[in-house]
């Protein structure tokens, strides 16, 4: 497993473990741009434009988040690691996870448009970083400065469709099937760092229901899954569930720790 995928396993459960389709793609091997396009299905992609343009005119939703990823050992062995993320997000400018992994250790993060808190509950340890601005920039902020990367952080951007149509190989659709008993759309694109699959709700909410990302260009091939259920659009998050709720006794530690 290349040293890049190790350290994205190892940072995924360090701030959000939420939502890597863009910088997965953008950080791939050189070799990758070698690729040549394949066909450009306009089927597909008018229906990954339609859920972008769904997602980034909804200002507010919530939704849970279940994934499983392989974490690959020294060994060649692939272990997959699961994860449960409940996120409420209201734009421009706040946003609040609970991320609960397969080991039980939960984690908390808010933005509240000035600052990034994330509370490590099973240490009571937190960790903030000051930014002041939108959803967006705090997102550039992490993937950029900081190096977190974000699986399907894409969906909180306000131009959604932006990042997953960047390095695009080929796209093709493939047909109706069913995602939990919800009649879906399921399309399959080639990038230059990953070939991903996803299924789009096929009615008048054109919701993304499931995810799976392999990385191709990875000696060991890893993949990433993700369902994504219980959806809610346009609510009313209250405003207090955005602030920070860290215990007296927690022990802050550097960011990124």
């Amino acid at each position: 497993m290349t040293a890049r995928c190790r350290q994205f396993i190892r940072k995924i459960t360090t701030v959000f473990a939420i939502l890597l389709l863009a910088n997965a793609f953008a950080s791939a091997p050189a070799h990758a741009q070698e690729q040549k396009a394949g066909p450009m299905d306009e089927k597909a992609m008018q229906i990954l434009q339609g859920m972008s343009d769904y997602l980034a005119g909804a200002k507010a939703f919530s939704v849970r988040v279940r994934t499983l990823f392989d974490e690959v050992r020294k060994s060649g062995i692939k272990i997959k690691s699961a994860r449960t993320i409940q996120v409420v997000m209201q734009r421009p400018s706040s946003l609040r996870a609970l991320t609960i992994t397969d080991d039980g250790s939960a984690r908390s993060s808010w933005f509240d448009g000035s600052k990034l808190t994330v509370l490590m509950r099973d240490t009571n340890q937190f960790m903030e970083l000051d930014y002041k601005g939108t959803i967006d920039g705090m997102l550039d902020e992490l993937i950029e400065k900081h190096d977190v990367q974000l699986p399907l952080a894409d969906l909180l951007y306000s131009d959604v469709g932006k990042n997953f149509k960047a390095n695009l190989i080929s796209a093709e659709y493939l047909g109706i099937k069913l995602v939990n008993g919800i009649k879906c759309n399921h399309l399959s694109f080639e990038s230059t760092g990953a070939d991903w699959q996803i299924w789009i709700q096929a009615d008048a909410t054109p919701l993304p229901r499931r995810f799976a990302i392999s990385y191709v260009n990875d000696a060991e091939k890893p993949e990433f899954l993700a369902s994504l259920s219980r959806w809610s659009i346009d609510g009313k998050p209250a405003a207090d569930q955005f602030k920070a709720s860290v215990p007296a006794s927690a022990e802050k530690v550097p960011f990124g720790k």
